[in-house]
């Protein structure tokens, strides 16, 4: 039985309080603000903080403002402040907005508001502020400002980005022109709504530390000017490249001016350079060929020192291949194809190959080569390049192989089958037709003989194992992969129809000439030994006390059916549950109770089709699965022939019952565990509904279920 969870309250939005706004305010280094979020932004808490920039306390405050937020900005800025509080009230979580606030003494300092929502005691929506005098940062974008139109569109017009920032570790900005920020994915009016005022969280963090060390150490050598290049974020989340070019004057010593270009497309050209030449570089070391160059004009050759040690030769040989041959290095039969590989290249012609055997460390070993020819503007021949390969294994591999197909082709004589194929062609290369296997003339592929041996000699259960396993494409795939054998075991339909068990086994192969993949089959009957075998597998399968399919096999042969059903298959899973089985064993004893499991075992067995499964959960609670069930069928018919068949009268005036819950495949599961937990849920309602009856899972049955937080059977 599960545990009934515990339920969960909704989660609520945390209540400001005064005594709190009181204690936090009075103990943070900041100017805070709480106000109500209503048409006059009523402010009903100002720290000391905050008054101090307005040089008063806070009945002076009040009488000067009237404790209206809006009273307390300069008359030039209320109506943007205003926009953007109602705008914060209709749907922002947040809010920044710079502005000057009046002082007592009818001056004003400039601040940046960044608030966020929150709820009273009593559930009145307020903001919370938390304020920063930035009077003199914005006294420093003022000095940075071009003294004249033309010179501020002469700047803006500019295709880069040009930014004053401060040489600290925030990089605060102190100025921009529109480039920068188009470039970035702003406007002017997005920074001065969202206060975009530093240029730190545009840089892409794994880079940030590296261009404030940057900064750090070209303005403590005092240069002049530096570069750096990293990467931006634009505001579309989009990541970018700069190459940011800074100039440092001493005489501001806080102070750089930047330029900014976008180099992001360079970036992505030089990446894909690299890689393409990575991967070039990769795939040739990947290979066993080696590289040399041939100048046919000189006649010199130029090789790699290993390569040419290993063939006894310096790295640049002169007057080849005349002087290679002279050195003994050329087996007598591969001098006429040595000299004629090299005259080619003299010769012109563009592309050429040969397999020849060399002298490679002492004893003579075969290679295989190839070259190209690079021309001049004239058409000279000017370069050779040559790539060749010690292939020495490769005529090993040949004689292994035909060795191998020797060996197994000399066990068709006990078999009923034995066939050859170019899996990689899918073209059939025959058999000895010494056997009954043999295949009529117009077979000619292996899939037409994977369609004639399923057609007349596949026993109908086995078809779709054995299609699965006979497919090509899963072949070729096993193959590729490094399996290179497989085998299936069947049942086999023989003459007059007698049907046995056989063992199919595919061995793949790679041709040694062509590199196609060969498909040897054989086909052997097994069916004395594998007789045995499943007698030895029932008892393992079986529950001990019913002789019903054990859990661990239901499990299994379901999750198997589930997963070979092909498109239009419908299944029915249905848990049977014994009703009040504890008052049987209590009153009568655990062996009269095991006899009723036994004699309910039976009643099932008798009314179940061939090809349905049924098993022993554990208890008295049992699964049966319905495969293929016919459209014919009535499913409400059939489980009440179950709960009829489980019924029975017992001694002490007892009588048994049984309720059941069925979940059906495809469309409310398609996996085991998917399909036990719909029909568990149909079987839970069965029993809240008062046991001896069924239920067949709908969504809405589900549905019911959490709304009423029901987790467990009663």
């Amino acid at each position: 039985m599960q545990a009934r969870p515990h339920a969960r309250s909704t989660p609520q939005r945390p209540r400001f309080s005064p005594d709190f706004s009181r204690i936090i305010g009075e103990n943070i280094p900041d100017a805070l603000l709480v106000y109500h979020l209503a048409p006059n932004y009523q402010i009903c808490y100002a720290n000391e903080k905050f008054l101090s920039f307005l040089n008063c306390d806070f009945q002076d405050f009040m009488r000067q403002t009237g404790g209206c937020l809006l009273n307390v900005v300069h008359p030039e800025d209320r109506e943007r402040v205003q926009a953007a509080l109602e705008a914060f009230c209709r749907q922002g979580e947040t809010w920044s907005v710079e502005y000057r606030a009046l002082q007592k003494d009818g001056g004003f300092l400039w601040l940046r508001d960044v608030g966020k929502k929150t709820l009273s005691e009593d559930g009145t929506p307020l903001a919370v502020s938390v304020c920063a005098d930035i009077t003199e940062l914005v006294g420093l974008r003022q000095q940075v400002k071009p003294e004249t139109v033309p010179l501020q569109t002469l700047i803006d017009s500019l295709p880069c980005g040009i930014c004053k920032v401060k040489a600290n570790d925030d990089l605060e900005l102190v100025h921009a022109n529109a480039f920068f920020y188009d470039m970035l994915g702003y406007t002017r009016a997005d920074v001065e709504k969202q206060g975009f005022n530093n240029v730190k969280a545009c840089i892409y963090p794994a880079d940030l530390e590296m261009v404030r060390q940057v900064v750090r150490e070209n303005v403590q050598q005092r240069c002049a000017f530096f570069e750096l290049e990293h990467r931006l974020f634009h505001q579309s989340g989009k990541v970018l490249w700069g190459r940011i070019s800074c100039s440092y004057d001493p005489a501001e010593p806080d102070m750089l001016t930047c330029a900014l270009f976008d180099i992001t497309l360079r970036k992505t050209m030089e990446e894909k350079l690299r890689i393409s030449e990575e991967e070039s570089r990769i795939a040739f070391q990947h290979t066993d060929k080696v590289m040399v160059i041939y100048d046919p004009g000189v006649r010199v050759l130029f090789q790699p020192q290993e390569a040419a040690s290993a063939l006894g030769l310096p790295a640049v040989v002169h007057g080849v291949p005349e002087s290679v041959v002279a050195r003994g290095i050329v087996a007598e039969e591969s001098v006429e194809n040595y000299l004629k590989f090299f005259h080619a290249m003299q010769q012109g012609i563009p592309h050429g190959s040969a397999t020849l055997k060399l002298k490679c460390k002492g004893t003579f070993e075969w290679f295989s080569g190839r070259y190209t020819l690079i021309f001049s503007k004239e058409g000279k021949p000017q370069r050779g390049i040559i790539s060749y390969e010690n292939v020495t294994e490769q005529r090993e591999k040949e004689l292994a192989y035909q060795k191998w197909i020797q060996s197994f082709k000399a066990q068709q004589e006990n078999s009923i089958g034995y066939y050859e194929f170019n899996l990689s062609k899918n073209t059939y290369e025959g058999n000895e037709r010494r056997n009954s296997g043999a295949l009529p003339p117009d077979v000619k592929s292996f899939s037409g003989m994977v369609n004639h041996i399923a057609r007349h000699y596949v026993y109908e259960k086995d078809l779709p194992a054995y299609l699965s396993v006979f497919d090509r494409e899963k072949l070729l795939g096993k193959f590729y992969s490094g399996q290179c054998e497989t085998q299936l075991d069947h049942r086999f339909i023989g003459a007059q129809g007698v049907v046995y068990w056989v063992a199919a086994r595919i061995q793949l192969v790679p041709d040694p000439f062509t590199q196609d993949v060969k498909a040897f089959i054989l086909i052997r009957n097994i069916d004395a030994q594998k007789k045995r075998e499943l007698e030895l597998q029932s008892l393992i399968e079986q529950d001990d006390l019913t002789g019903l399919l054990n859990r661990g096999t239901v499990v299994k042969r379901v999750s198997e059916t589930l997963r070979l059903s092909g498109a239009g298959a419908w299944h029915g899973l249905i848990m049977l549950d014994v009703d009040n089985f504890k008052l049987v064993n209590d009153r009568l004893g655990h062996q009269y109770g095991d006899q009723v499991l036994r004699d309910i075992a039976d009643s099932l067995k008798q009314v179940l089709r061939k090809n349905d499964l049924c098993g022993r959960l554990g208890g008295d609670e049992f699964v049966v699965f319905l495969t293929d069930i016919p459209p014919e069928l009535a499913l409400e018919k059939k489980l009440e022939v179950l709960r009829r068949a489980a019924a029975r009268y017992c001694q002490a005036g007892l009588k048994i019952t049984a309720s059941l819950g069925l979940a059906r495949y495809p469309q409310d599961g398609k996996s085991f565990s998917d399909l036990y937990e719909k029909a568990d849920m149909a079987l839970y309602e069965a029993k809240r509904l008062g046991r001896d009856r069924y239920v067949i899972y709908t969504p809405a049955l589900e549905a019911q279920r959490a709304s009423a937080g029901l987790f467990t059977r009663p």
